[in-house]
């Protein structure tokens, strides 16, 4: 009997730990609208960074960004200039279920976003609004402020893979591989990575980086690939073809964005 009660102890004890641990990981919600204009893009961006930002931070949610295109550094893709992107980080699933209802019981917020809630259907502000659900990793579960300057840039970038195997495996070779790690030696370190639970391009990982300044990024990117660890962890046979596409966009923040 003392056996048995010593034995589900343990189990106890291992499975309180795992919790824990479990619950050190965050879930990050990156939503992408889609304007008509650049226009309509900014006047969003102002209501969000306004309004929004503020909103959830009274639900608890601190952790917050809204994001545009920075000027010329996204070449080619000229879709990012009408498009407005947030990051919201949330504790637990609970917590992101439950904040939509949340934004419409805030009578504050709802004041200060009439003009996105009076357009009218054949005008709105944004056309289409897209989310990815993403839990951080195992081994890397912490969202943080990497750059605070007025001035600072964002990198995002999606990791897809053709497979869930090749995402795991991919996802193997930041957090177990130590690419991570590299990416802190070079200068790099990461506001987040993250696991794509649910959205589009899947399956993929998505993380985000950030710079003081544009040039603080390109210096940071050429040590990475220059590294000899890099060149070591690219050449192993285990993470060949892990990833067929991979996103890359450059935005700005907003004023009041705390990532």
């Amino acid at each position: 009997m003392k056996k048995n009660l010593v034995h589900h102890s343990i189990i106890f004890v291992f499975l309180a730990a795992v919790s824990v641990f479990a619950q050190a990981r965050s879930f990050v919600e990156l939503r992408t609208f889609t304007c008509s204009s650049q226009e309509k893009r900014d006047a969003l961006m102002e209501m969000f960074d306004g309004a929004l930002i503020p909103a959830l931070q009274r639900q608890g949610v601190s952790k917050l960004g809204v994001y545009s295109a920075s000027s010329g550094q996204n070449k080619g893709m000229e879709i990012y200039d009408k498009q407005l992107f947030t990051v919201a980080v949330y504790k637990d699933l609970e917590s992101y279920a439950a904040s939509e209802n949340k934004l419409l019981g805030d009578k504050t917020y709802i004041k200060k976003v009439k003009a996105l809630f009076n357009a009218s259907m054949k005008n709105p502000l944004y056309d289409t609004c897209k989310s990815s659900l993403l839990q951080t990793f195992d081994k890397s579960p912490e969202v943080v402020q990497v750059a605070k300057s007025p001035d600072r840039i964002v990198q995002i970038r999606i990791y897809n893979s053709y497979t869930i195997e090749r995402n795991a495996k991919k996802i193997s070779m930041f957090d177990d591989g130590g690419e991570i790690q590299l990416f802190r030696d070079a200068g790099m370190p990461p506001v987040f990575f993250g696991h794509a639970v649910s959205g589009d391009k899947l399956p993929n990982l998505t993380y985000m980086l950030s710079f003081e300044t544009p040039e603080e990024k390109k210096k940071a990117w050429r040590k990475f690939v220059d590294s000899d660890g890099w060149k070591k962890l690219k050449a192993d046979g285990q993470y060949k073809n892990t990833a067929n596409k991979i996103t890359n966009i450059i935005l700005k923040p907003s004023r009041n964005s705390t990532l």
